[in-house]
C-alpha cells in the first residue's frame, strides 16, 4: 500500500478548498467596506485612488522603459528590413535599365550607319542561356572563371559569355558539365571592338589588370574618355554589338577601358550562341559522371 505524505491530495485538497472559500469572503468584505466608505466620504476614495495612482507611477515608468526600447527596437529592425528590400528591388530595377540602356545606345549608332540603306534583312537574334559561376580558379597569370554548363547543356567553345551589364569573356574550354570562360581582363584575350560614335575599329586586349587597352586604332582615330566600345563581330566569335567597355582614360598613346560588367562578383552568366557559333559546337562523348572534362 502506498505511504500517504503529507503532501498527497487527500490533505491538500481541503485546505485549499478553505483557502479559497475564506479569500473569496475577505474580497467581498473589502469590496462592501470600499462601497460603503465610497458613499460615505467620497473624498477619501478619491485621495486614496490619487496615493495609489503616486504609488504605482514610478514602478510603471520602470517597467515602460524596456517596453519602450523593445518597441523602438522592433521599428528601427522593421525600417531596416523595409529599406533592404527596397535596395534590392532598386539595384534589380538599375540593372535592367542599363540593359535598355546599352540597348538604346547600339541601336542609336547602328541606325546612323544603316540609315539611308534598302533590302536591309536583320540578323537574328542570340540565344541566351544562364549558368552559374561554381569556382574562380583564376590567379595573378589566370582571368577564368568556371561555370556550371557543359557540352550535356548545349554549350560550345567560342560561345560569348556576357553579365547583366556587358561581355565577360567567351568559353575557351568545354566539357560535359563544366566549361571554363577566358575574361576579357586576362593576357591572352584580344576582342575586335568598334567605338560606337566614331565606328572607328580597334582590338580590345587584356593584361592581367582591372582594365584591358587598345590596341591597332587607325593613327587618325579620336578617343574620348566616356567613348563606348561594342563587339565588331568580325572574328566570328562575337556577335555584332555586344557591350564590352568604356573609356576612361586616354593617356601618353595608351588608351585603357573599364568593362561594363563587374569581372570581381560574378554569379551568373549568360551564354550568348550566334550563327556563327553553331559550328564551333565541340561533340563530347558521354561521360558516366558530372565533372570537369567528364571526370566524375
Amino acid at each position: 500500500m502506498a505511504q500517504r505524505t503529507a503532501f498527497s491530495p487527500s490533505v491538500v485538497t481541503p485546505s485549499r478548498a478553505f483557502g479559497e472559500r475564506f479569500s473569496s469572503a475577505v474580497l467581498t468584505v473589502i469590496a462592501i467596506a470600499l462601497l460603503v466608505m465610497g458613499r460615505a466620504d467620497p473624498s477619501l476614495v478619491d485621495r486614496a485612488r490619487s496615493q495609489t495612482a503616486d504609488f504605482m507611477a514610478p514602478i510603471l515608468i520602470v517597467v515602460q522603459q524596456p517596453l519602450a526600447t523593445i518597441r523602438d527596437s522592433v521599428g528601427v529592425t522593421r525600417g531596416l528590413l523595409d529599406l533592404a528590400a527596397e535596395n534590392s528591388r532598386l539595384r534589380l530595377e538599375n540593372e535592367r535599365l542599363r540593359k535598355w540602356e546599352a540597348t538604346a545606345l547600339s541601336l542609336e549608332a547602328q541606325s546612323s550607319v544603316l540609315r539611308g540603306m534598302i533590302n536591309l534583312s536583320p540578323s537574328a537574334p542570340p540565344i541566351l542561356r544562364t549558368e552559374p559561376v561554381i569556382a574562380e580558379p583564376g590567379g595573378l597569370y589566370v582571368k577564368s572563371v568556371l561555370i556550371g554548363g557543359g557540352a550535356h547543356d548545349g554549350l560550345g567553345k567560342g560561345q560569348a559569355a556576357m553579365s547583366g551589364q556587358g561581355l565577360v569573356g567567351r568559353v575557351t574550354e568545354i566539357g560535359a558539365w563544366s566549361a571554363r570562360v577566358l575574361l576579357i581582363t586576362d593576357l591572352n584575350s584580344r576582342i575586335p571592338v568598334i567605338l560606337e560614335g566614331s565606328r572607328t575599329h580597334a582590338i580590345l586586349t587584356g593584361d592581367n589588370t582591372a582594365n584591358p587597352y587598345l590596341m591597332y586604332l587607325p593613327k587618325a582615330a579620336t578617343v574620348s574618355v566616356g567613348d563606348r566600345l561594342v563587339t565588331a563581330g568580325h572574328d566570328g566569335v562575337f556577335p555584332t554589338g555586344l557591350p564590352v567597355a568604356r573609356v576612361i582614360s586616354v593617356e601618353n598613346g595608351e588608351i585603357r577601358a573599364e568593362p561594363f560588367a563587374d569581372l570581381d562578383r560574378l554569379e551568373y552568366v549568360e551564354l550568348v550562341d550566334s550563327v556563327a557559333q553553331s559550328a564551333l559546337t565541340p561533340e563530347v562523348a558521354p561521360a558516366e559522371g558530372r565533372g570537369f572534362f567528364g571526370v566524375p
